[in-house]
């Protein structure tokens, strides 16, 4: 039976290396909204309550957890919330994070991280301080939704440790939504609404079950099967889970008394407990199914639950332990990939994985397996599979292992009792260290050794006698050739070379693998060499890149000739050296009917002759399969006939042409059928695309949704005027200047980017569009005003980016003639910026559904209308930058009602009006003003309207003198929600009085020259961190009144004048981050230093006379101060 199990295995330093697993195990926030049923109103209740901003300031981050049963859709739920239109418009940022078993805190910050800064690797490693700043920078001023998938943890420490630093870093409205089995997870998170997902309706299951069961190959559904079926789904009590199990179980039961066996038998009546009634359910399908398919769903157990499962590894892991055989249909041979594509697809159909991503040939590319079904899989076969995690457990019998998974680093001696090992499998680059070779000996049953992303690599030569050896993965690995060895392992049918970045050569040796099916290579690599003789690999399936050698060495491109079993992708590099048509014929791509992408490529450099190009690419004619084709560097000056021909590529779903220099013109590819994808790149020959006169007058690309054309500098015309595009959802044009006719039938399109595109280009694409949703214009030099009818038509435009036109003066020549236009606009976002020459923007009252405007570096642009912004309603993020001559800011009126306003940035503006007599900014939370030469202060009773205002910042405003504060005593707190305030260069503030700011946790006061008292620090009861300094030159001690002692952290700046540190910094005993920077004066940092017992990091910067520490004895008092102290001293 399979057994989780734990192995004590200690790193390489010592350090536990459970964090990595945190790599694999993740859930997906991608969900198929149409096949969900039964969950539209719990899905509108979760949406409501996130959506609906609490009022108060009580609870900063509220908790919603989702809790039930396994089996019942928790995470489902969580998906379709998730992603709901509503809820994507009203956070800033989304973030998705599965949780499981192992709830670290440092490693969650990391993964949010990653997401907020949408980055593809991970942050390094880190301090967890250093995180939560980072995470500070990102999440300042955001509302953001945060899902925690998955939770197990019960500890509340855990929990608070967590959860506290997030209430302060997002904007009020930041949600978290946590999905668990437990009701005690629930109750730590100090959730006021717990979601407790109900059983669905038999109406909804029997939906679930339906779909399953009667899907095509499946029975006939009749009024009985109905009838039985119905009775069955009963049974499943409202669990999906268990309804779609049943149900892909039924699919193969055709006669009626085996649907009435199931009606009658009592799998439900065996346990009382819910979960274990589905695991009843699960048992019942696995016990149907074939052997063959028992013991390739018990292999899944190999994988760590919630694993991305990919369906070609899977396959080759199947073929590699002896569970597939090739078999005979009416149709044909079945090779072994087939029945392994076969009995995936039963397993899938079957529930057995769920959560499926698709790649883009439209096949299951990864899956994952429910964690019941993972169970279920643990459960069938005792002690074969033991997976190997890094904990106190002691050391177990390895002696009936087969298959071992690698969750931490391992040394191959503690696996010398296991010589009946067939699987080593690693989980996520966990390291297999071989500190003998002795074991190895005791490995003659291996037959898969998976060693992806191991950080370092030391295999020794005696690997070669691992002869039963067939998957071997070294990607990631970072070799820089291949090892010697590898070309002697004969019974190798899969390896695994993929990202190893430093490998541009494969050796002649290969080939003595003459088992070898799938060599998996990355096709952006610069190889260097190849084998000369590939044919030799006659059971060859994957090849991704065929290099065509320079010189004859053996047959060239024509050792393709008998590998007509190849399938997937395949990249021909190195076609210039072709240079007869009768070595390209020889390579038979016609012939490969299971390749689904073609990727032919010419060098960029080599000179080519084009008659050789063009007969060379009229013999690469492929089969008529292939759904991707991409040309690359072709020399040749026009195209072969089959590149744009139906009836040679009536299955073509892509095509992409690119750095083709010596074209001169296009084809015109409409009668591609099936055609979504078109893609035309760097061609700055092409000074025309067009097509037979037929075409041009009626030809339609009935099936393309996304065109783009990038690079083409000389295009002057695609003539196909009347051409249609029925499907087209995306069209970007970039680069292409000279541009002045081009198609403009789009009945369809959603998204528009033209970038740098001339004026009549820009016209005659946009002339009939009604159906926009998204448009960018950039970089269009010579365009003046926005195309009248662009605006007039769309009325469903969601979000506008116009940038980078500097002739643009307004949006149409008669502002007039425009207003009233857009009132119907669905108008989210509008950003306009670097438009030098724009003067003015319409007056258009009708943006109530505008949610973000941003207008930036405008030069010229003097004023806003007036009362304009009173009408935006919606309006949720405001900002104004760098429009140096804007003195009025369209707030007229002596009201400025923008009720929906979080967020609002004000730069680099000569003036502000915007602050009227009344103002409803309720919703505000972040306030940054910066370089307004005109701005003298912000009244006091303006701040106490900002009802929820958490943050406010004034930086670099040189006429500004502080706050009004003339009832100050009178106020002792004007907003519970204000925590954070920032000032910065303000040379004209000479006082500062924080009484009336009793909830600030963070303020940075420094380089007010001008300052010269500070009142109010004392009465800052939950202060935490304070920047100040950089003052007055006059002052010649600090201005500090008596500090309070919740403070944890405290940069503090000095000037030339000051000659010793403040004495009231040795009252702060709890203090655990100091920053002292800036004292030229300060020659000896005093031996009170040493009562701050509990810092823990202190940092010394551009102290240029500094030259002693405390004392001895006294810097041993701080003994809380950490290992690694960061000190820069310029004396």
């Amino acid at each position: 039976m399979f057994k989780l199990i734990s192995v004590m295995e200690p790193s390489h330093n010592g350090s536990s290396s459970s964090n990595q697993l945190t790599d694999i195990r993740e859930t997906s926030s991608f969900v198929d909204d149409s096949t969900i049923v039964g969950r539209e109103v719990d899905k509108e209740k979760i949406v409501n309550l996130l959506i609906n901003q609490d009022s108060s300031c009580s609870n900063l981050l509220p908790v919603i957890p989702i809790v039930g049963l396994p089996g019942l859709g928790k995470t489902t739920l969580a998906q379709l919330v998730y992603n709901d239109d509503v809820v994507e418009k009203h956070f800033d940022l989304r973030v998705w994070i599965c949780v499981s078993d192992t709830f670290d805190t440092a490693n969650l910050f990391t993964q949010v991280l990653e997401q907020v800064i949408l980055s593809n690797t991970k942050p390094e490693a880190s301090s967890k301080q250093v995180l939560l700043n980072n995470l500070e920078i990102q999440l300042k001023g955001k509302k953001f939704l945060l899902v925690l998938d998955d939770v197990w943890n019960e500890d509340q420490d855990k929990w608070d440790d967590f959860a506290l630093p997030l209430k302060t870093f997002g904007a009020i409205g930041s949600k978290i939504v946590v999905t668990s089995r437990s009701h005690v997870v629930a109750s730590i998170l100090g959730a006021q609404d717990t979601f407790r997902i109900q059983m669905l309706s038999d109406d909804s299951c029997w939906t679930i079950f339906e779909r399953r069961a009667f899907m095509p190959g499946g029975p006939e559904k009749t009024s009985n099967l109905e009838k039985i079926g119905k009775e069955i789904v009963k049974k499943c009590k409202g669990v999906p889970l268990a309804a779609k199990v049943l149900g892909g179980l039924m699919h193969s039961r055709k006669e009626v008394s085996e649907w009435l066996d199931l009606q009658n038998g009592e799998i439900w009546d065996i346990v009382s407990d819910e979960e274990n009634k589905i695991m009843k359910v699960l048992k019942l399908s696995y016990d149907h199914l074939s052997p063959a398919l028992k013991a390739c769903f018990s292999y899944c157990a190999i994988f760590p639950k919630d694993y991305w499962i990919s369906r070609e590894s899977l396959i080759q892991l199947w073929m590699a332990q002896g569970l597939l055989r090739a078999n005979s249909t009416a149709h044909g041979k079945m090779t072994l990939e087939d029945t392994g594509n076969l009995y995936f697809n039963i397993l899938y159909s079957k529930s057995f994985f769920q959560d499926a991503e698709m790649d883009k040939f439209g096949e299951v590319a990864r899956c994952k397996m429910h964690d019941l079904v993972h169970d279920l899989a643990l459960s069938t076969n005792e002690f074969e599979c033991q997976v190997v995690k890094e904990t106190n457990t002691t050391k177990v019998d390895l002696s009936e292992c087969r298959h071992v998974s690698l969750m931490s680093t391992t040394t191959i001696d503690s696996l010398h009792e296991a010589n009946k090992l067939r699987t080593i499998f690693s989980s996520g680059g966990h390291l297999l260290v071989f500190k003998s070779t002795t074991t190895l000996f005791s490995l003659k049953l291996l037959r898969v050794l998976d060693l992806n992303g191991s950080t370092t690599f030391n295999l020794p030569a005696s690997m070669s006698k691992l002869k039963h050896l067939r998957y071997l993965d070294l990607s990631r690995t970072g070799i820089q050739s291949l090892p010697n060895w590898v070309a002697r392992l004969y019974s190798l049918q899969t390896l695994k070379l993929e990202s190893c970045h430093s490998l541009d050569e494969l050796p002649d040796d290969l080939l003595n693998l003459k088992n070898l099916r799938h060599l998996l290579i990355d096709q952006g690599t610069d190889w260097k060499k190849m084998p000369s003789e590939m044919s030799k690999l006659q059971f060859l399936q994957t090849l991704p890149v065929f290099l065509v050698p320079e010189k004859d060495a053996g047959r060239g491109i024509a050792e393709l000739e008998t590998l007509n079993d190849l399938r997937g992708s395949l990249r021909l590099n190195g076609l210039h050296h072709v240079k007869e048509a009768s070595s390209a014929k020889r390579a038979t791509l016609a012939e490969k009917r299971n390749l689904r992408e073609l990727i032919l490529s010419w060098s960029r450099t080599t000179a080519s002759i084009d008659d050789v190009n063009h007969i060379v690419l009229e013999e690469l004619r492929p089969h008529s399969n292939l759904k991707f084709l991409s040309i690359k560097n072709y020399g040749g000056s026009q195209f072969s006939q089959w590149v744009s021909s139906g009836s040679v590529l009536p299955n073509l779903v892509s095509l992409q042409i690119s750095d083709c220099h010596g074209c001169e013109h296009l084809p015109s590819f409409c009668e591609l059928p099936c055609l979504e994808g078109l893609q035309l790149f760097n061609m700055g020959g092409v000074k025309c695309i067009c097509g037979s006169l037929q075409s041009s007058l009626s030809s339609s690309y009935r099936s393309l949704k996304t065109l783009l054309v990038w690079g083409m500098e000389n295009l002057e015309e695609w003539v196909e005027d009347a051409a249609t595009f029925p499907c087209l959802k995306k069209m970007l044009i970039r680069q292409c200047p000279n541009l002045r006719r081009a198609p403009h039938l789009f009945p369809s399109l959603k998204s528009l980017e033209l970038d740098e595109v001339g004026g009549s280009g820009v016209i005659s694409i946009t002339d009939s569009l009604t159906s926009l949703t998204s448009l960018t214009i950039a970089n269009c030099e010579d365009l003046t005003f926005l195309p009248e009818r662009l605006l007039r038509q769309n009325s469903q435009l969601s979000v506008a980016h116009i940038t980078c036109c500097t002739k643009l003066q307004s949006f149409v020549p008669d502002q007039q003639g425009l207003e009233g236009v857009l009132l119907k606009t669905s108008l989210s976002k509008l950003v306009i910026d670097y438009c030098d020459a724009l003067m003015s923007i319409p007056d258009v009252r009708g943006f109530t559904s505008l949610q973000n405007l941003c207008i930036e570096n405008c030069l010229e642009l003097e004023t806003i209308p007036n009362g304009f912004l009173r009408f935006l309603v919606a309006l949720k993020k405001l900002r104004i930058i760098s429009c140096p001559k804007l003195n009025n800011l369209g707030g007229g009126g002596g009201e400025t009602a923008l009720p929906s306003l979080q967020f609002m940035d004000i730069s680099n503006v000569y003036s502000i009006s915007l602050f009227g007599k009344r103002n409803t900014l309720n919703s505000l939370t972040r306030l940054n003003i910066s370089k307004v030469q005109e701005l003298k202060t912000i009244p006091m009773e303006l701040l106490q309207s900002f009802k929820h205002l958490q943050h406010l910042q004034i930086d670099n405003c040189p006429s500004f003198e502080g706050f009004g504060l003339s009832t100050i005593k009178e106020m002792p707190n004007i907003n519970p929600c204000f925590h954070s305030l920032y000032v910065r260069d303000c040379p004209a503030i000479a006082s500062v009085d924080l009484r009336g700011f009793a909830s600030l946790t963070k303020i940075a006061i420094i380089r007010c020259r001008g300052l010269k008292t500070l009142h109010g620090l004392q009465f800052l009861t939950v202060l935490e961190k304070l920047i100040i300094g950089a003052f007055s030159d006059d002052l010649h001690c600090f201005p500090l009144p008596n500090l309070i002692s919740s403070l944890d952290e405290l940069h503090i700046l000095g000037w030339h004048a000051l000659q010793s540190l403040p004495h009231q910094l040795q009252l702060l005993t709890t203090l655990k981050i100091l920053y002292i920077g800036l004292f030229d004066g300060l020659t000896v940092l005093p031996e009170w230093l040493g009562n701050l017992t509990s810092l823990e990091t202190l940092y010394i910067a551009e102290c240029e006379n500094l030259t002693h520490l405390p004392s001895k004895e006294q810097m041993q008092r701080l003994t809380s101060l950490g290992s690694c102290i960061f000190l820069i001293v310029l004396a």
